[in-house]
């Protein structure tokens, strides 16, 4: 039997409205799951049912309309996956139009890819009905959504925005677009060389997963990018905490030469009769007196260089700073990954305290011990931001860079490194970082392996 002779007198364009509703929702589902969320649990729930509704009413109303008004019926569908996508996502607006784009193109996809496999059904079995139709929907959608998830979930950040900028809108866009008119071509024009009924279901299918592929192949370049980029900053990071370090030594080196010549400040206070230079000799001593008792000594020498800097920048914040360290046990680190990690640590930790309203409460407790196999870091600081993006309670272990907590600056793409670089020094160690935030404590832990 000649499949053409089969086609014709079959309107393969005749998608049950339900089915199209089930295939748009499947797909912003596949984007719930993959994309971060506001809501979870039971309020999730609800708002999924609602969507799928929502979607069902429309496409059941968009079946009553006339022709001539299917265009604006599929930009209203669109605008339906936008709003569910931008409600129940904590996502930006241009993020949210790239993701939609995607969900869009792949519920086309879906749905051409079940019309066709039905029609082949019918073809050598000669089973007809509904009963057959949603057979089929079920199996192609259950294996194209999964796979669909399997790949994508890979491709796209689920702890941080996106960050889209325009020309990268404008191209996602214009490839969605341009795959939906290629694939509907020959249902709005009959004269296209892809107009006969045994061409249609082959184009459509063909050039709404040549779109979807293509905007999967974008998304990865992007990714691809934005880890070298991510790669890069981190060894600047690097590089900068170092340098900070070796500037450090210089100042040291300096000032314990000048605490070594107090002696001639007591003896420039007994000779000096000016009250004003008098008073200037007076607050050198007193500088002096203070970065002396900054001085830490913890066993590692790098270790102290950072702790006595980081001691001074407290003060000058009114922060307290409390460090309880076994320096010996760092001998086995390197020397730039020391400045990384408990620069990084304080570093973070002096931003997040000094903006603590009540000075009493700028406070810093750092510690470093052995527990068996393992050399532990812990370092907590007092947090009011309302931005921390650990909920109370909440713990987020990090093994490596991946399921880094969320920076509360607005750019997260550059920034959030000094995290990542802590979490790739316990990776380089054969350990892990944890983070944790109760009670207006925001705790770092980091583990490295002992055997080093």
């Amino acid at each position: 039997m000649d499949l053409s002779a089969f086609l014709a007198p079959i309107n393969i364009q005749d998608t049950p409205r339900l089915f199209t509703a089930i295939a748009e929702w499947l797909a912003v589902f596949v984007y719930f799951n993959i994309y971060k969320r506001k809501y979870h649990g039971k309020i999730f729930v609800f708002q999924c049912i609602i969507v799928f509704a929502v979607q069902t009413l429309f496409q059941f109303i968009a079946g009553l309309l006339p022709l001539y008004l299917w265009i604006l019926a599929m930009i209203g569908a669109v605008g339906l996956m936008y709003l569910a996508l931008f409600l129940i996502l904590d996502i930006k607006p241009k993020d949210c139009g790239v993701i939609t784009t995607h969900a869009f193109v792949l519920a086309e996809f879906a749905a051409s890819l079940y019309k066709q496999f039905f029609v082949w059904y019918m073809f050598f079995t000669g089973l007809d009905g509904i009963a057959s139709s949603a057979a089929v929907m079920v199996v192609i959608f259950a294996i194209t959504y999964v796979v669909f998830y399997h790949f994508e979930k890979d491709n796209i950040s689920s702890d941080r925005n996106l960050n889209i900028t325009n020309t990268e809108l404008i191209s996602v866009l214009a490839t969605g677009i341009g795959a939906f008119i290629m694939s509907n071509i020959s249902f709005v024009n009959t004269r296209t060389p892809f107009s006969s009924s045994d061409n249609m279901l082959y184009v459509r299918t063909l050039v709404d997963f040549g779109g979807l592929l293509m905007l999967m192949n974008q998304m990865g370049r992007r990714n691809e990018l934005t880890l070298k980029n991510e790669s890069n900053e981190i060894n600047q990071l690097f590089q900068k905490q170092y340098e900070q370090y070796r500037l450090a030594i210089d100042n040291s080196e300096a000032l314990r030469k000048e605490m070594h010549d107090m002696k001639h400040y007591v003896m420039a206070l007994k000779n000096e009769d000016d009250p004003a230079r008098r008073a200037e000799v007076l607050e050198d001593m007193e500088q002096a007196i203070a970065i002396q008792e900054s001085f830490m000594n913890t066993g590692n020498k790098v270790l102290d260089v950072i702790l006595t800097t980081k001691s001074l920048q407290c003060q000058k914040k009114n922060i307290t700073l409390s460090a309880m360290v076994d320096g010996d046990l760092l001998s086995g680190i390197h020397v730039k990954d020391i400045c990384s990690l408990f620069g990084n640590i304080l570093d973070n930790a002096i931003e997040a305290t000094q903006q603590v309203q009540d000075v009493e409460k700028r406070l810093i407790t750092l510690s470093v011990r052995r527990r068996n196999q393992f050399i532990i870091v812990e370092c907590e600081n007092r947090s009011e931001s309302a931005n921390v993006r650990l909920r109370k309670n909440q713990t987020r272990r990090i093994f490596g860079r991946s399921n880094l907590p969320k920076t509360t600056k607005e750019d997260n793409v550059k920034h959030g490194f000094g995290l990542k670089s802590i979490a790739q020094v316990a990776e380089k160690y054969g350990g892990a970082m944890k983070c944790s935030y109760e009670d207006g404590w925001f705790k770092v832990k980091v583990l490295l392996s002992a055997q080093i």
